[in-house]
């Protein structure tokens, strides 16, 4: 899928479902309740144990599902390449690095900075980052903090990096994110260690229709398109 089209895409579900485990089955299990149950981007952080073969392992899984995987947590140009190789179409990042970006870029990937300040916001844009996570939104004033930057930087796509609870996603897409990054709120170390993967899949589902019921107007596609 070419760039522009992962954005229009992430910019029209709104969510990317964040998997972070500690093993390789609950993180499959995560993935798999997320995709079930309304998320259509699935963010394997590479965090997670074995996470390449993981994302490889998905994207056979998820081929004709219209599921986009994401690799998460990204600090190289080295880390990006093998997701690329997995399967990945997303880069996301928890910091900015011109070397990631410019890897995305030349592979047609979409780019996925974090950045937590103005001028890392800027920066991050102008490296040719796609989207720009504010991370952790919540630690730097969540929904507030997301309307105080849309003053004076209003042509940049933010997404709110996690945690964001299920209650703010609403908050956080009114103050100006584009998308909103959900990954604990959906599954909570509870939920994942006493294995309640219909729970997961159910705040999966809540958070789907919180999204959806949104939808009432069409979403420009280009806008923020390099």
């Amino acid at each position: 899928m070419a760039r522009k089209d992962l954005l229009a895409r992430v910019i029209h579900e709104q969510i990317v479902g964040v998997v972070r485990e500690d093993s390789v089955p609950a993180a499959e299990a995560v993935a798999d309740a997320y995709a079930s149950n309304g998320i259509r981007i699935v963010e394997i952080t590479l965090t997670t144990p074995d996470a390449i073969d993981l994302i490889a392992k998905l994207a056979i899984r998820y081929a004709k599902e219209d599921i986009v995987l994401a690799a998460g947590s990204v600090r190289s140009a080295n880390d990006a390449a093998a997701a690329r190789r997995a399967g990945a179409q997303i880069i996301v990042s928890p910091h900015t690095d011109v070397h990631v970006i410019e890897y995305a870029i030349e592979n047609e990937m979409l780019s996925v900075a974090g950045a937590a300040t103005p001028t890392e916001i800027i920066r991050a844009w102008e490296a040719g980052s796609d989207l720009v996570k504010i991370f952790p939104a919540h630690y730097l004033g969540g929904p507030e903090f997301i309307r105080t930057l849309r003053g004076p930087i209003r042509d940049i796509p933010f997404v709110a990096g996690g945690p964001v609870p299920l209650d703010m996603i609403d908050n956080y897409l009114d103050a100006g994110c584009v998308a909103v990054n959900l990954g604990a709120s959906l599954a909570a170390p509870d939920l994942v260690k006493s294995q309640q993967w219909d729970e997961i899949g159910r705040r999966a589902m809540l958070a789907a229709s919180i999204v959806q019921s949104r939808k009432t107007a069409e979403v420009p596609d280009s806008e923020y398109v390099h």
